[in-house]
């Protein structure tokens, strides 16, 4: 049976989290000073008063006074009885986990000011936010000309949760498939695609993507000693006539945190154009963040925020997907699974996928 006592302590915990949410632009804010300011990194060097923290990171005493409240109240620092400041394991993560840190500072330099545009981008399905930054339809055409420190925080963003198992997924294709033929959609700059053809020295690879990443992947310089092996094909997806002049067929065509740039019905529509690219025997290899399968609660909280990054500055109708809207996404496309392993990289889902009806 509930007591008054505890129906009082849940709404005071109650309130206590409302709060945190009503001022948490604040919050965040007083962190980015405090890391921008070197306050947190004064502080993780040896516990110091406000006074000294303030003499050390070259701020005046009424700074690190109103910082430090504002830190000690959410949990980044803890000030003991004589007022001597110290970093919490919070404080820590802010500071020194690499996850923690590409977060931050994707939200701090591409999402924030976005972020104010969300409710007119939810309302409208396109991605209001957008203009905080440049001048486009999509974020995609103008990846490369984005304004620092936004296109270094986003790169750093994409690259952390993409990159980090490329070479092992390259040699696992390698070992499955041994192709002759990849094409990698949405390809970028070209990072995988320098890997596979490292991994697969037999391989030719086609990077399939708009013409601006496709010149960015071709000035790659880890990708000049391929050079006789590597090609890149342009193509717009959104144009739903649009295919990628290719001259063979693919054993793979490799999408790593591709579809997630789509709608649904979109997503279903590039993988039934891609499919007759693949060879006869030809298989999908899709990489994709899944919201509802992650083994640790803040990395589906982190996914889930992300899908914001879509509606209000991406492209106003993708997110990360839940596997059942993934999967149903790869039904009507008519495809069927063959394999799926979990746990990949930080947070990944691998698919191996084949035409229906295809042996």
């Amino acid at each position: 049976m509930t007591t008054r006592r505890q129906q009082g302590e849940s709404i005071i915990e109650a309130l206590n989290n409302a709060q945190h949410i009503a001022f948490g632009p604040v919050v965040f804010q007083a962190v980015r000073a405090a890391l921008d300011l070197g306050l947190l990194e004064c502080i993780a060097k040896a516990p110091l008063t406000e006074s000294k923290a303030a003499q050390a990171c070259g701020i005046s005493n009424y700074a690190a006074s109103i910082l430090s409240d504002v830190l000690a109240a959410s949990g980044v620092v803890k000030k003991s009885g004589d007022g001597v400041l110290a970093l919490t394991k919070t404080g820590e993560c802010l500071l020194y986990d690499e996850m923690t840190r590409v977060n931050f500072r994707f939200t701090a330099d591409v999402c924030y000011r976005a972020m104010d545009h969300l409710t007119e981008a939810l309302r409208e399905g396109r991605p209001a936010g957008l203009k905080e930054l440049g001048d486009w339809k999509t974020i995609y055409p103008g990846i490369s000309k984005l304004p620092e420190p936004a296109r270094t925080s986003l790169f750093a963003f994409d690259h952390y949760y993409s990159d980090r198992c490329f070479g092992e997924l390259a040699r696992l294709l390698q070992t499955l498939f041994h192709p002759s033929s990849v094409f990698d959609v949405g390809g970028n700059t070209g990072k995988f695609a320098a890997a596979c053809l490292k991994a697969m020295p037999q391989a030719r690879l086609t990077l399939i993507d708009l013409p601006q990443q496709c010149a960015s992947a071709s000035a790659n310089p880890a990708l000049k000693a391929y050079a006789g092996r590597f090609q890149t094909a342009c193509v717009d997806w959104l144009d739903p006539r649009a295919a990628p002049a290719v001259k063979d067929k693919a054993d793979v065509i490799w999408m790593s945190q591709f579809l997630d740039c789509f709608s649904p019905g979109e997503a279903a529509g590039i993988l039934r154009r891609c499919t007759p690219l693949l060879s006869e025997n030809g298989r999908f290899a899709v990489l994709e963040c899944l919201v509802d399968g992650q083994s640790y609660p803040a990395a589906g909280f982190s996914l889930a925020a992300v899908s914001l990054y879509f509606a209000a500055v991406a492209n106003g109708n993708s997110r990360f997907f839940r596997r059942a809207d993934l999967e149903a996404v790869f039904a009507e496309a008519g495809l069927e699974i063959e394999s799926r392993r979990e746990g990949l990289g930080v947070s990944h889902t691998l698919y191996i996928l084949k035409p229906a009806g295809r042996p």
